[in-house]
């Protein structure tokens, strides 16, 4: 019996380049929610949702926000 193997994939990922940014209009936004949420969600790509052409909220993954809000925590713990 032969014993096979697979490699893993290796991913050349440069941690330092900054991730990219996207602005989308809700409505363009709404009919891409699947892309809008995968890229925030793998790839750590905020989307900004845009209403009239102003930023209005920003669609990002949950690791970046519980950071966000661990960072504040910290930030308020130093405050006091």
């Amino acid at each position: 019996m032969t014993l096979m193997y697979m490699k893993p994939l290796e991913y050349d990922v440069d941690m330092t380049a900054p991730k990219a940014e996207h602005d989308e209009p809700i409505a363009q936004a709404r009919n891409n929610l699947s892309e809008v949420i995968n890229r925030a969600r793998y790839l750590g790509e905020p989307t900004f949702l845009l209403n009239r052409g102003k930023r209005v909220a920003v669609v990002v993954g949950t690791d970046f926000y519980e950071q966000a809000l661990a960072d504040r925590a910290r930030i308020e713990s130093l405050e006091t």
